[in-house]
């Protein structure tokens, strides 16, 4: 039996007690309700920046540039090899992430860095927040995937964080129900959901 076509979903920041983990959560069950209902047909892996196969942590080997190099087997770290082979066994991916300081976190950037061709080609649907939505962080992440020769879905979705989420002491957290105010961007999500999908299944057909 062939297997299922895999949707990474990378969560964009490392930082302990913020809203990461419960949006990754919330993240997860749209795509998982929108793309395998009524039966499963993608597998979706959420990958966070403390857990493998994420390699945390700059680019140390700079010997020669990721676009170099052949193969999962020829990068130098173990590390590396394994997080070159999760993403060449992923056929597209969704990146959350948080906006800071008008950009977006130094782990996401590094995680990109660490590879090149293994990146090539594939869809990406992103999906930002923050207090005004994370559009300037999407801006930039549009900018750094395509010269990375990915393809970017055209239509980002930008979260808005109410201000108790963001300066306050409320949070989204995993397996605490989701907060209403995320209600409204499920069928976005949905919608650039069906697209993914959409361009998976004439992947398969034309391959």
């Amino acid at each position: 039996m062939a297997a299922l076509p895999r949707i990474g979903l990378l969560v964009g920041s490392s930082r302990y007690g913020g809203n990461a983990a419960g949006l990754a959560t919330w993240l997860s069950s749209v795509l998982e309700g929108r793309l395998n209902s009524p039966a499963k047909t993608i597998d979706i892996v959420t990958v966070y920046p403390t857990k493998e196969p994420h390699p945390l942590g700059p680019v140390a080997d700079g010997s020669r540039l990721p676009a170099q190099v052949p193969d999962s087997s020829s990068y130098s770290s173990p590390i590396i090899q394994q997080w070159s082979a999760f993403v060449s066994s992923c056929s597209a991916f969704a990146v959350i992430s948080p906006e800071y300081n008008g950009g977006y976190p130094g782990e996401l950037k590094n995680s990109l860095d660490h590879l090149y061709t293994e990146w090539a080609g594939k869809p990406v649907l992103l999906i930002t927040y923050g207090s005004r939505g994370g559009f300037r962080c999407s801006a930039q992440l549009r900018g750094v995937l395509t010269s990375m020769k990915m393809t970017v879905l055209d239509d980002p979705v930008g979260i808005k964080m109410p201000k108790d989420f963001v300066a306050g002491s409320e949070r989204v957290v995993p397996g605490e129900g989701f907060p209403e105010f995320l209600s409204p961007y499920e069928e976005l999500v949905g919608k650039a959901a069906d697209d993914l999908k959409d361009r998976l299944l004439k992947a398969s057909e034309s391959g």
